[in-house]
This record gives C-alpha cells, sequence and structure tokens, in this order.
C-alpha cells in the first residue's frame, strides 16, 4: 500500500511595501463585517519599542501545553500509521503460518458457517472419506427436535392389515419444499413394487389421530440423537421407540455414493428401506440373484457385500421381474459392522 499521511502546519508572512512618509490622513470607521482581518495598528511616529509582531498561534499553542504539543501529532501519525499496516495485513496475502490443530471436539455453530459435509456436536468420530456425502445443497443441521404433522390424507392402498401413518417435519428444518416431500413418500409407498402391493398388508396415510409410525424429516443433528452415531456415517433410521420413520435431511437432499446423480432414486430407496423396518423387515447382505442390491441392504454406505460382490443400487422392494425380492435377511449388529468395514 503506497501513501503517507501526515499534518503539515504552514504560517504566511506577509510583507508589505515601504510608502514615503507623508503625513497620516485621516480614517475613517466603518463597521467591522465577517471575515475582516483583525485591524493592524501602525507604530505612531516618535512612539518607542519595537512594532507589535502579528500573533504567532503555534508559539502561543506550544509555550502553552508546553511538550504535549509535539507528543499529539506524533501520536496522530504513528496511529495512522498502524491502521494502514493492520488492514494491509487483513487485506494482502494470507499468512503463511498456520493456526495450531484443534485438539477439542467438534461443536455445533450457525447454519452459515457450518460446513455442510462434516459432523457437529455429537459425533463420536470423523465420517470417512468413503462414506461422506456427496457435494450439494447445504442442509439443517439442527432443528427444534420436535415434529410437526404435515397436512394430507389418502384412500387405503394394498392388501392385509392396514398399518395408519403420518408425513411429519422436524420444526426449524429449512429449505425443502414439503409439499414435495410429501408427494415422494407417497408415489414411493403406493408404487405397485413397493411394500403394500407384495407385503401382505395395506397403508393409510392420515394427518389426525392414532398411527402406526410416523415419517419424519429430521435434522442431521436430531437423527443422531435418535438413532445413535456408532457408524459415523449420515443415514436414516428407524426410531422405534417412538414409531418414528427418521429420513435424515442431509440425505434428502445430497443423497449418497451408491446414486451419484440419481437424487430422485435415492429418495425412493430411502423411504421404502426405513418404511420397511417400520414393518418389521431387517437388514440384508448380500445380492438378489439378477446383481440388483435388495431394498434392506444399507445402500447408504454402499453395495459391497462380504465376499466382494458390487449389487446394482435398487430402490424397491419388489422391482420388477426379480423373483426372490426382497431377499434374504439377517438380524444382529455383526453383520452391519462387517458391511460397514467392507464399504469404507
Amino acid at each position: 500500500m503506497t501513501g503517507s499521511t501526515g499534518l503539515v502546519w504552514k504560517s504566511e508572512r506577509v510583507s508589505r511595501p515601504t510608502a514615503p512618509e507623508r503625513p497620516a490622513p485621516q480614517r475613517s470607521r466603518r463597521a467591522a463585517k465577517p471575515g475582516d482581518a483583525p485591524e493592524r495598528r501602525s507604530r505612531a511616529a516618535g512612539s518607542p519599542g519595537p512594532a507589535p509582531q502579528r500573533p504567532n498561534w503555534w508559539r502561543s499553542f506550544t509555550a502553552r501545553y508546553g511538550w504535549r504539543a509535539y507528543a499529539i501529532p506524533v501520536l496522530v501519525v504513528i496511529s495512522v500509521i498502524a491502521l494502514v499496516t493492520t488492514g494491509a495485513r487483513h487485506t494482502g496475502a494470507p499468512d503463511t503460518e498456520s493456526a495450531p490443530a484443534s485438539t477439542s471436539p467438534p461443536t455445533a455453530v450457525p447454519d452459515k458457517q457450518l460446513k455442510t459435509d462434516t459432523p457437529g456436536a455429537g459425533a463420536v468420530k470423523t465420517v470417512l472419506p468413503a462414506l461422506a456425502l456427496p457435494p450439494g445443497a447445504a442442509y439443517t443441521t439442527q432443528g427444534a427436535g420436535t415434529f410437526a404433522t404435515i397436512a394430507g390424507t389418502s384412500k387405503v392402498f394394498g392388501h392385509g392389515p392396514l398399518k395408519k401413518f403420518s408425513i411429519e417435519v422436524e420444526n426449524g428444518v429449512r429449505g425443502v419444499d414439503l409439499n414435495q416431500f410429501a408427494s415422494v413418500v407417497m408415489s414411493s409407498l403406493s408404487n405397485a413394487q413397493s411394500w403394500a402391493a407384495h407385503g401382505g398388508y395395506s397403508l393409510q396415510r392420515v394427518d389426525s389421530g392414532a398411527v402406526d409410525f410416523h415419517i419424519s424429516l429430521t435434522s442431521s443433528m436430531t437423527v443422531r440423537a435418535l438413532c445413535g452415531y456408532d457408524l459415523p456415517v449420515e443415514t436414516s433410521c428407524y426410531d422405534g421407540g417412538q414409531t418414528r420413520v427418521v429420513l435424515n435431511v442431509a440425505r434428502w437432499v445430497r443423497g449418497a455414493g451408491a446414486y451419484a446423480g440419481d437424487l430422485a432414486t435415492y429418495r425412493i430407496y430411502a423411504v421404502n428401506h426405513e418404511v420397511g423396518h417400520a414393518l418389521g423387515h431387517n437388514h440384508s447382505h448380500v445380492c438378489l440373484k439378477d446383481g440388483l442390491a435388495p431394498v434392506m441392504m444399507q445402500q447408504t454406505i454402499g453395495t459391497k457385500t462380504a465376499g466382494g460382490q458390487i449389487c446394482k443400487p435398487n430402490p424397491w422392494p419388489y422391482p420388477t421381474g426379480v423373483a426372490d425380492a426382497p431377499g434374504p435377511e439377517q438380524p444382529g449388529d455383526a453383520a452391519d459392522l462387517q458391511f460397514f468395514k467392507d464399504n469404507s
């Protein structure tokens, strides 16, 4: 940054030509006007002593304040230099020294500051790179922990014992078209390849009264509170204690690696997988006979089996033409942990 800032004190002394001596003329008085200079009085002829000098304000100032008269301008100049230097430091090239690494656990920060693909408060580990969220839109990390029902009902669809459900959103979740969310849920569950068409039960959406389960769009931190975070991945779950299908808004707006570039199909998978848990289904860990992933495979984590086979992503419990769907299921945590290890 170039240039300097300073104060210049300038006094002028006006010289006047010497006129020949002549009798002093009579001077008329007039009223003083704004801006007039103070009247200069000339020395009368023959009066003793030197002519009075024009007052010097700097001399008067220094006489009155002593060393402080010099200190004040010096301090002003130093302050200006310090401000200019500080401004150049913050607007110029970044510092070459890096801050020491923090050893404290991550904490929640406002949405506008939070990197949307890193864990916040409640994380027990760091998200593994292979299982990180795909790039995409920002999402709500922390909601209110309470839920509101989205208005809407449906006729009964499917065959068998009736299961009623509501569609909800966590209070505080922003940036999602809730009518579209409800529409995706309904079109997924009412499809001929979904649970109600082949699963031995019927479904109905209600927005009041008792329900068998809730389908809830949920902030990522509340998902961790309801589902845990033992596997350090943004996932959804079914919370049996609240009979709540917990759909993670992080995944709703970003999807998963197995469905890269196909967010719409991933959302169908997420609905059918978690509703499958609400209907009593467990996880699957092997491909169907034609190579498709069963809908109860944890496709958000990946589609690689313990034997090394890569299944093709599939969002439907009963995909058309697949005889062995929905596939074998395996209760318990050991198989899930092995699947996680294989895909991480």
